[in-house]
């Protein structure tokens, strides 16, 4: 029984011993591994201090029951050695283990490492490549957009040229008509010297006083009477030639003797001067020549009253996102008014230019749905000559630019970017709409002349508004000009005048 007794504890500390190991090889953290170690210390002291109480508990077991005790304690030191030198080498190997833990546990912390400064150098290698792409796309854009400028200006090139191409032609074809009508004058003219030239070699008589001519230069000879009808056919033909203004000069002289006795005598006596080449007209020297031939017609707005204003026949069918507006403009009042006013249902202020009596003279705001605007100075603008103003808009960027009298005055972006412009308003020139077509204002009203008024569905190069300018044709694609207006209210005058100079 003493014998059962000490195998159940042998079996009993064993497993408890063997416990651990098993919980210990399915992977526990190193921290454990070390209270692992000190609780095998504390259980081989436990496991001593056990032997000595149950061997002297046997030995009471076996006084009291008169049982010999025969445990072997030399069996059970053998065990227990045999269990501390498995539990040494298990020791040993769990340190190994905890060793090649380590080592792994380090390598593995410098492969993160490595890993982290990996990422974040692809990570700073994205953020560069990304604000590098951005420039790129930025430098691309603004390529593709001087690209659009360059084509626009070889385009108004190319329509300069073919314009005055045409003038060409035509100043050819007008100059080939007029050689051939001299041609044909010349030829009549020839003919008809001719033809006198040859009345005079036939005549027979000579006056008496030719000899006394001849000294003086003069040619003069004495013909028989013709007959009344081929004397006045003379006559004619030399008026005619004086008539057409020709360079030689005709004069005719005539003298008839009669005698009552004698037969009757007639004497033509024709003088002729003739010039061995063309005498040259006399011209009077031109004015000077116009040279803004482009506007076609002009508006005059005599008054600040509200019942003057011009509207148009059509509108904007389509949404815009692009637009130039460019006018001549002569104001006569001490402030500029509103040149053009585009109401929408949805807001009266929808395109806007226009400068208040009560506001900053020489001043004017150029309005893209309100309350966005920009406000533009206008130098000089006051002073009662002409002046030429152009606006380009684009939605792209909301870039914008500003131009006076061929100059760059101001520009700038981000006003209104993305927006459009919607179609189906009203277009009103001279007064600023309250409401769709009317509430007009008398401090907001132009006075003045507007000539050439012209607006485009896209931005025009710098190119084209110089060219424009300078009276070098009209750029094509015009949506809205002064041929478009439908009806002028009020003391509103509608004048044509192919030419700026002569829009007075």
């Amino acid at each position: 029984m003493i014998r059962r007794a000490g195998g159940s504890v042998f079996f009993l500390i064993t497993i408890f011993l063997l416990m651990p190991m098993s919980w210990t090889q399915r992977g526990a953290p190193a921290d454990t591994f070390k209270a692992l170690n000190n609780r095998l210390r504390m259980l081989n002291q436990q496991f001593k201090r056990f032997q000595q109480m149950t061997s002297t508990h046997l030995q009471r077991i076996g006084k009291n029951y008169n049982v010999t005790n025969s445990v072997d304690f030399k069996v059970l030191s053998q065990q227990f050695e045999r269990i501390s030198r498995e539990l040494r080498s298990f020791r040993e190997t769990t340190d190994h283990s905890l060793n090649s833990l380590k080592s792994w546990t380090k390598s593995l912390q410098k492969k993160t490492k490595r890993l982290d400064s990996s990422l974040s150098n692809m990570t700073r290698a994205l953020r560069q490549n990304n604000h590098l792409n951005l420039r790129e796309i930025q430098k691309q854009r603004t390529a593709l957009t001087d690209l659009s400028h360059k084509i626009q200006k070889q385009q108004s090139q190319i329509d300069s040229l073919e314009s005055l191409r045409d003038q060409v032609q035509d100043g050819m074809q007008d100059l080939h008509t007029s050689l051939k009508k001299h041609q044909t004058r010349i030829m009549k003219l020839e003919s008809q010297i001719q033809e006198l030239l040859k009345i005079i070699s036939t005549s027979k008589a000579e006056d008496p006083f030719n000899s006394i001519r001849k000294q003086h230069g003069v040619l003069m000879r004495h013909v028989q009477t013709q007959p009344k009808s081929k004397e006045r056919r003379m006559r004619e033909r030399l008026l005619m030639l004086g008539s057409t203004k020709q360079p030689q000069t005709y004069k005719i002289r005539e003298r008839q003797r009669q005698s009552t006795t004698q037969p009757t005598v007639q004497a033509h006596e024709e003088l002729f001067q003739l010039p061995l080449r063309h005498k040259i007209p006399h011209v009077q020297p031109p004015k000077e020549e116009a040279r803004i031939c482009n506007v076609g017609s002009m508006l005059l707005f005599p008054s600040t009253s509200t019942e003057n204003y011009a509207t148009f026949q059509k509108t904007f069918q389509t949404g815009i996102h692009e637009l130039s507006i460019c006018t001549w403009l002569k104001v006569d009042g001490k402030y500029v008014g509103t040149i053009l006013s585009y109401a929408t249902e949805n807001n009266d202020n929808m395109l806007v230019l226009y400068g208040r009596n009560s506001g900053k003279l020489g001043l004017m705001d150029f309005v893209i749905g309100d309350p966005a605007y920009r406000e533009l100075s206008l130098p000089n603008i006051l002073d009662g000559e002409w002046h030429h103003l152009c606006i380009t808009w684009s939605s792209i960027e909301g870039r914008f630019w500003y131009y006076l009298d061929r100059h760059l005055i101001s520009n700038g972006s981000k006003f209104q970017k993305g927006f459009e412009i919607p179609p189906g308003g009203f277009v009103v020139l001279g007064q600023e709409q309250d409401s769709v077509g009317g509430d007009f204002d008398e401090a907001e009203a132009f006075v003045g002349r507007l000539a050439g008024f012209a607006l485009w569905t896209r931005t025009l190069s710098p190119v084209e508004v110089s060219g424009l300018a300078d009276g070098k044709g009209v750029p094509r694609g015009t949506v809205l000009s002064l041929d478009d207006v439908d009806q002028m209210s009020g003391s509103v005058q509608h004048i044509t005048c192919e030419c700026l100079e002569h829009c007075l």
